[in-house]
């Protein structure tokens, strides 16, 4: 991809409508919500960079770092319920290898709702519709089985399982990673 396409990230919107959600930008006062969930223990278990204990403190970096974050390279959604965020969808966009990398996460108490897919495929129909973009990928535990069925039911497929890849509070555990192309997806997620 050349500069010219790399603009094209650029207009990735910092709004998105699904039926039940809305997706937008973090806002300095998220630190409120994303501290009562981010406690949680699997919120521990899943971020490499979580801190124990997790104080309001750490949700308030975490939400201005999102904020101060290129939105052509490193946009992140805080999905939100009833004014209130209850979670959210990041990319990672590397424009010189036209592809972006998904990360999510739930409130806990609302898993099990299909409201992560939601957001997820509402994220990756944006990023093929609003992007030259030809790849999109996320990495995942393999015991997570949830995350696992997030990626799967947003239309990737698992391309690899990378063996004791990533350290995670001290151990070394497995990555699996799933991937989409341009030419794998279909809109699901959004009225067009």
């Amino acid at each position: 991809m050349g500069v010219d396409d790399e603009v094209q990230v650029a207009k990735l919107p910092a709004a998105i409508r699904t039926r039940r959600l809305t997706l937008r930008r973090v806002r300095l006062e998220d630190a409120d919500d994303v501290f009562s969930f981010a406690c949680e223990d699997i919120w521990m278990r899943l971020l490499p960079d979580a801190r124990q204990p997790y104080q309001r403190r750490d949700a308030e970096r975490w939400v201005a770092r999102r904020r101060l974050a290129d939105w052509r390279t490193e946009p992140t959604w805080a999905i939100e319920i009833d004014g209130r965020m209850v979670g959210w969808v990041g990319l990672n966009i590397e424009p010189e290898h036209a592809q972006a990398e998904l990360s999510y996460a739930m409130r806990p108490d609302l898993r099990g709702q299909g409201l992560t897919t939601e957001a997820v495929r509402a994220v990756v129909d944006r990023v093929f519709l609003d992007t030259q973009l030809g790849r999109v990928w996320g990495r995942v535990d393999p015991p997570n089985i949830a995350s696992v069925r997030v990626l799967e039911k947003a239309g990737m497929q698992r391309e690899a399982v990378m063996r004791r890849a990533f350290v995670r509070q001290g151990e070394l555990i497995d990555l699996a990673v799933y991937g989409m192309l341009r030419t794998d997806w279909m809109p699901r997620a959004l009225d067009l």
